[in-house]
């Protein structure tokens, strides 16, 4: 946990700390620990989700909304591209489910890690839950790729199309690292899948947490 007192917040978000005082009195306020009176925590993995929930993507064309596009966060764009480095780090080919959670893992500031965080995953624990895998499962079947050249396995491609699948169930207009965290899950399979069921982390548990970080409602809604 790094804590940030009312002083840091207010430098970090470049808010003065009256303005802080005035989104706690609101209620408007990223999750704080009240110590006393005048000591207030701000956890930063917090503050970060708290301001990811604020997040106002901008308007696409409505051909693209026909289309079923959606855009994709900086932070989610990062994680794929940590991925695909991840991949040729190990001499594969193409990134798996895997190298997606990873990818999710090491951008700490993203909504997805804050997520595992909150479960009590931490980034070490993801890589070392990769390490211990033997070598030859690592470029096992669960490399597959159909069809024409890609850069990303079967179960990669279905977990970013689970994604997209998600933010729209959610009446999100964009694509960010807790959607490909619960992509990932969604798939049922794959080395992503396995490394997040044996740190206990499920579907059910990540929506739920999602939900009390950011606005998630059906599309339907809207």
């Amino acid at each position: 946990m790094q804590l940030m007192s009312i002083e840091d917040l207010a430098a970090y978000l470049g808010d003065s700390k009256r303005t802080i005082y005035k989104y706690i009195a609101s209620g408007d306020c990223p999750p704080y620990i009240r110590i006393s009176a005048k000591n207030i925590k701000f956890d930063r993995a917090d503050v970060d989700a708290w301001l990811e929930s604020k997040k106002v993507m901008p308007k696409y064309s409505e051909n693209r909304r026909q289309r079923g596009y959606l855009p994709w966060t900086p932070r989610a764009k990062h994680v794929m591209e940590l991925a695909h480095q991840t991949a040729r780090r190990y001499k594969l080919d193409c990134a798996g489910t895997e190298h997606i959670l990873l990818g999710i893992a090491d951008v700490k500031d993203c909504l997805g890690a804050a997520i595992l965080k909150n479960l009590g995953v931490e980034q070490t624990a993801v890589r070392q839950a990769y390490e211990r895998l033997p070598d030859d499962v690592k470029v096992g079947a669960d490399r597959k790729v159909s069809g024409r050249s890609s850069n990303m396995t079967d179960n990669a491609q279905k977990a970013l199309r689970c994604a997209h699948e998600q933010a729209v169930q959610w009446g999100h207009q964009y694509i960010g690292a807790e959607h490909l965290l619960v992509g990932t899950l969604l798939v049922g399979e794959g080395l992503g899948h396995r490394i997040l069921t044996e740190l206990g982390v499920t579907l059910d548990k990540v929506r739920m947490e999602t939900a009390k970080l950011i606005v998630c409602r059906p599309a339907s809604e809207e």
